[in-house]
């Protein structure tokens, strides 16, 4: 059998810390520009293509514009990982040259916060002037007080987040979340996963530190109302783990830029799938709703 073999372009900081010699792993979902591999701690490992963003746990790699995953793997075939090389049946994925992508460390004082609640308009500009020209189909309200023009099958949900929401409202809007909507990663899930992205910087500030605790152990126990995929997005979140276009555009909103260089970042975020990242980035918007209250 012929073997294709790839040459990593970068691999995310978890993904580096986890690969041992003589891992063994499974195919777990195939998809036209990346493979998911379960690796034996539980977590995802995914193959993605050059088109991607990085990702803590993701190994991404350079693949012909015909190349389609769905036509070169199975589920349940097996992949091992031995002297820096990834088998798999019909592929390899040689990855000891392959950059280490980890986010660069953001300042969370004071300055820095009120710098990123100041950026809040142009960023609900950009979320606004996206949907005008991708109509959303998030089953989420995205902003309060707009009605959007997409395509959900039923008025979509009013997420309730807020500081001084008790305990039992809080446990009902995050059961209310969890797998909620449609998407490989459903909409709920992306909503929560940008909302913990905005606190994670300040989830230590005495305002806000009760809310994001109790809203961790909310979205950590609950972890099994998913499926297997948005599962494992949101549990790298509950320990601070995000997306490269998320982190980057943390650290955008943390300093002097322009609105210009936010729109950017931000565009990052929202070109990912049909919804996911213009439900992460209305859940990060609502995590700046949240800080400001706190104020």
């Amino acid at each position: 059998m012929a073997v294709t073999t790839f040459s990593a372009l970068s691999i995310g900081y978890l993904a580096a810390n986890r690969l041992a010699d003589q891992d063994r792993l499974r195919v777990h979902s195939c998809f036209q520009r990346s493979l998911n591999l379960g690796h034996p701690d539980g977590y995802l490992l995914p193959l993605l293509s050059s088109d991607f963003q990085n990702l803590p746990d993701a190994i991404r790699i350079p693949v012909r514009r015909e190349w389609d995953w769905r036509h070169h793997a199975q589920i349940g075939q097996t992949a091992t990982f031995h002297h820096g090389v990834l088998h798999g049946v019909g592929w390899r994925v040689e990855i000891d040259d392959a950059a280490c992508w980890q986010p660069d460390q953001m300042d969370a004082g004071e300055p820095a916060l009120l710098s990123v609640l100041s950026h809040y308009a142009t960023l609900e500009w950009q979320l606004i002037e996206y949907c005008r020209q991708h109509p959303s189909e998030s089953d989420l309200q995205l902003l309060p007080g707009r009605v959007q023009s997409g395509t959900a099958r039923h008025p979509p949900h009013v997420v309730q987040l807020d500081l001084a929401d008790s305990p039992e409202l809080l446990a009902a809007e995050v059961t209310a979340l969890i797998g909620y909507g449609r998407g490989l990663t459903p909409d709920g899930d992306d909503y929560l996963l940008g909302y913990m992205a905005a606190l994670w910087p300040w989830r230590q500030h005495p305002a806000v530190a009760s809310h994001d605790g109790a809203l961790r152990d909310l979205v950590g126990s609950q972890l099994s109302r998913t499926n297997d995929i948005s599962r494992h997005y949101l549990a790298r979140a509950l320990a601070g783990h995000f997306s490269a276009p998320i982190c980057q555009l943390m650290l955008v909103l943390a300093s002097t830029a322009s609105a210009g260089q936010v729109q950017l970042a931000a565009l990052e975020v929202v070109q990912f799938g049909a919804s996911s990242g213009v439900d992460c980035l209305a859940g990060i918007l609502h995590g700046l709703r949240t800080l400001r209250s706190s104020l």
